[in-house]
């Protein structure tokens, strides 16, 4: 069992060999090799057998070449001319817990999607962030058997992983572009079952995510970092609509549940371009717009697919709606809506609808803070029985 407890995986188990490219390999060329596999992150770069940076697939392509006469300007320039040393690195003798420590100390917002692993400038590969998550998810999960005999060191383990779960969470509150984001979790346990993530799809679209796994504690830690890594590989690889989100992270949670847990979510992109709103729901709490130009908040209540982690066939049907400036979005989990009062009766859905209703012209901050502070009340007590989680987007512009 001792053993079993150290047994944790190191980079060198994980890394992945990589074919290199040298720093005169035309851009045209590079190009090639990522379109050849659409697995393929990044590239090592090599010259006379010493590593010298990294080409980023995302970087490339959306960084770089975005732009229509980028690749006709580029093609034909070596790899160097596109390169600034900045690509993440790391020994292969770091165990994954320590890399992802480091990982998150160089990039909080974990934005990287791979990184290269070098001894003594040798390149032995990449290591892609999702596969870095899945072995942590691994380590999360073993744990679970041996709850029971928890030492003090294991204990310090599990407020480990927390803080890791906790770390992985995107900044409570975000406004870039004309879209103000708030957003937060409040567990009820050291590790938490809910999710919640909002990230840039390209241009000024905006994705944002809710998910909540059924129970709470570690296995469901492990689902949640599971998803967390799946979406941002699925991201990474190109998908944009929110059913392909859905789709690809079902299989993701199929293969680290194996149908032990659901999770129910919600992806949702904003689109201000074409004053848009794109949805598609696995099985979750329904969420809440408020249009401000007609002074009305409704909940969009389409038609929803199975949880994640249920069916491998599973599609979700995509809606769109509008959403202009001053409209609110309003998503959350099961928690609110269900926590209790000491007679045993919940907060419920009409009370949370007249708080919305009440706050409409409020900043999304102010909105949190408000049902947050009304479910305590209701309860007397802030530590909810389930994961209470809330993210409120709203477009600005709009004067009331």
């Amino acid at each position: 069992m001792e053993a079993a407890l150290h047994a944790v995986p190191g980079l060198r188990e994980i890394v992945r060999p990589t074919p290199f490219i040298g720093p005169e390999t035309r851009v045209r060329e590079v190009i090639d090799i990522f379109q050849g596999d659409a697995s393929l992150l990044a590239l090592p770069v090599v010259d006379g057998g010493r590593f010298t940076d990294t080409v980023n697939r995302r970087n490339l392509f959306f960084r770089h070449l975005g732009k229509p006469f980028a690749r006709d300007l580029y093609g034909n320039k070596p790899i160097s001319t596109l390169l600034d040393g900045q690509g993440t690195v790391m020994e292969s003798g770091l165990d994954v817990n320590s890399a992802l420590a480091r990982l998150l100390e160089a990039d909080p917002a974990l934005e990287t999607d791979s990184f290269a692993v070098v001894d003594n400038e040798k390149c032995h590969g990449i290591v892609p962030v999702a596969d870095l998550m899945m072995q942590i998810s691994g380590s999360q999960a073993r744990l679970l058997d041996r709850l029971k005999g928890l030492s003090t060191r294991i204990r310090e383990e599990v407020e480990k992983a927390s803080k890791v779960q906790q770390d992985l969470l995107p900044l409570p509150e975000f406004k870039e572009d004309g879209l103000t984001i708030s957003g937060g979790i409040t567990t009820s346990s050291e590790i938490g079952g809910d999710l919640y993530d909002y990230f840039r799809l390209g241009g000024d679209r905006f994705g944002l995510v809710v998910a909540d796994v059924s129970g709470h504690g570690v296995q469901s830690g492990m689902v949640t970092t599971a998803a967390k890594a799946s979406l941002h590989t699925l991201i990474a690889l190109g998908v944009r609509t929110p059913g392909e989100l859905l789709a690809g992270m079902n299989g993701a949670i199929l293969s680290t549940a194996r149908q032990s847990l659901l999770m129910t979510c919600l992806v949702c992109i904003v689109d201000p371009g074409r004053d848009e709103l794109m949805y598609a729901n696995a099985g979750h709490n329904f969420p809440y717009r408020f249009a401000a130009e007609a002074g009305r908040l409704e909940m969009l209540d389409g038609i929803s697919g199975f949880p994640l982690g249920f069916d491998a066939e599973s599609a979700y049907p995509e809606h769109r709606l509008p959403f202009e400036p001053g409209d609110r979005l309003v998503l959350y989990t099961d928690g609110i809506v269900e926590c209790t009062d000491p007679r045993g009766e919940e907060f419920g859905y009409a009370r949370m609808e007249e708080l919305l209703a009440r706050h409409a012209a409020a900043a999304p901050a102010e909105v949190r803070t408000a049902l947050l502070a009304a479910a305590a009340k209701f309860t007397g007590t802030d530590a909810f029985e389930d994961d209470v989680t809330l993210l409120i987007a709203a477009r600005d512009g709009y004067s009331y």
